[in-house]
């Protein structure tokens, strides 16, 4: 497997830098009261407490949730400017599979309440309730949509900085896919590309 161009001068920096990009890590409101309302629970910690949401090293059964998710978002971070890419895969792969899960279960639940409030034979008082929790879904959607795609691009970049080019071009590509496409050269899109490019040793060809 290829490595990234070697064309650094300051790796440290360079991580800051993208991890670092506005937007890159999304600022919650917290949502749990909505992931509630719309019957999705939040996992817990259990056995482990609060007091052991910073560890020194990544424990193995991470379980995120929507009240712990922006609190590991910046581990993962931290362990980048630090050039540890074991532990902020570790906690990124769980991220993605959360994320990408709770989308999954909140279209679900959006697919069935729509059919709900168009149903004749379902009471109108039911109706009002899932057409105000469906307001809250319509919420839910495009932030962990968001999210979903920012740890699809993390994943993607942590892969290649370990070497692991075949994953990375992997999560690149649905990133790219997934993504609107933007011009913008500091945008998430054209870092995917570029990132992307590198792993092919296609740098500055399109």
């Amino acid at each position: 497997m290829q490595h990234i161009s070697a064309r650094r001068k300051n790796e440290t920096s360079k991580n800051v830098n993208i991890f670092q990009h506005k937007g890159f890590f999304i600022s919650l409101v917290p949502v749990a009261a909505l992931v509630l309302l719309c019957m999705v629970p939040p996992h817990s910690f259990g056995a482990q407490g609060k007091a052991k949401l910073y560890p020194t090293k990544v424990q193995k059964g991470i379980v995120i949730n929507d009240a712990n998710l922006q609190a590991y978002q910046k581990r993962v971070e931290d362990f980048v400017k630090k050039g540890d890419f074991e532990n902020s895969l570790k906690i990124m792969l769980n991220i993605h599979d959360y994320t990408k899960e709770v989308l999954s279960v909140v279209k679900v639940i959006k697919t069935q309440y729509e059919k709900a409030v168009n149903d004749p034979s379902i009471p109108q008082n039911d109706k009002e309730e899932f057409f105000i929790k469906l307001k809250g879904l319509d919420q839910l959607i495009p932030r962990y949509t968001t999210l979903y795609e920012a740890s699809t691009f993390d994943l993607g970049y942590i892969y290649a900085k370990r070497g692991e080019t075949e994953k990375a071009r992997g999560h690149l590509i649905e990133f790219l896919q997934m993504t609107p496409f933007s011009s913008s050269q500091d945008s998430q899109w054209m870092k995917a590309k570029t990132l992307l490019l590198e792993l092919y040793s296609l740098e500055g060809e399109f």
